[in-house]
């Protein structure tokens, strides 16, 4: 199935990992893109290569879910560039360190706090009101598998995204009958960035925490992204879990010797 070009997707996180395979696949699909991270640098090479194959128009814009103003702004850069949305899919997301409460920095607990659930609600406020006047737009956000199950060292982290699928339950019923489907997508354990940030840059970390198993690849959340947007608009797909096989929970996991 491929999108209509004129349709429009504001995709946070784009830089990379799963924002931006999402961001490939639906430049692929022929979507007109407005992408949005801090890291600007990134995005612009990006833009740059994506243009060269996709037939939408492709625009980005520095985006910091931290800031209020960074939110308002890139709503407002996004409406003015395209004039409508039709998916906003939220892909931002970041975890940092593995403390248990009492030792973590709580000015860590604040970045996790904005960029994983009040950065991403207020961006969908700003762009509530063009969604309802288009009678036919979809948002979709990639959560966690830690929202899902309590588990030592990520009381914000998991906290944060649970708070995200409450506010997102909420919002459809707010929306109801106004043609606005919901989505939400919780991960298991996905190789991209996300996990040498939240080790502070500790490749060996990483990698032993990588050890033994087959993890999900971003362009599988993609994919997910993809088969949920994709469907008749009177079919919403709520919730969608996935994790690799070898994973059944974020402290259950299979490894091969």
């Amino acid at each position: 199935m491929t999108a209509d070009k004129s349709k429009v997707a504001i995709i946070t996180g784009a830089s990379s990992g799963i924002g931006k395979a999402v961001a490939d696949l639906f430049a692929h699909k022929g979507y007109s893109l407005m992408l949005g991270a801090r890291r600007i640098d990134r995005l612009e090479k990006l833009v740059n290569t994506m243009k060269k194959s996709s037939s939408g128009k492709i625009s980005f814009c520095e985006l910091d879910l931290t800031s209020t103003d960074s939110c308002v702004d890139f709503a407002v850069k996004s409406l003015k560039e395209f004039n409508k949305v039709d998916i906003v899919i939220n892909c931002a997301g970041v975890a940092l360190g593995r403390e248990t409460a009492e030792a973590a920095n709580p000015s860590e607990w604040e970045k996790m706090i904005h960029t994983n659930y009040s950065g991403p609600i207020r961006l969908f406020r700003e762009l509530l009101p063009a969604m309802k006047e288009l009678g036919d737009a979809h948002i979709i956000n990639i959560g966690a598998l830690a929202a899902l199950h309590p588990h030592p060292g990520s009381v914000i982290y998991a906290s944060a995204k649970e708070a995200m699928r409450m506010f997102l339950k909420c919002l459809r019923e707010d929306m109801l009958g106004s043609g606005i489907r919901i989505t939400n997508i919780d991960p298991g354990i996905t190789k991209t960035e996300f996990a040498l940030v939240r080790f502070r840059g500790n490749e060996n970390g990483v990698s032993k925490m990588l050890e033994g198993l087959s993890p999900l690849e971003a362009v599988d959340i993609a994919e997910c992204v993809w088969f949920a947007a994709s469907r008749p608009k009177h079919v919403n797909i709520d919730q969608i879990t996935v994790l690799p096989t070898d994973q059944s929970s974020p402290t259950r996991l299979h490894r091969t010797t």
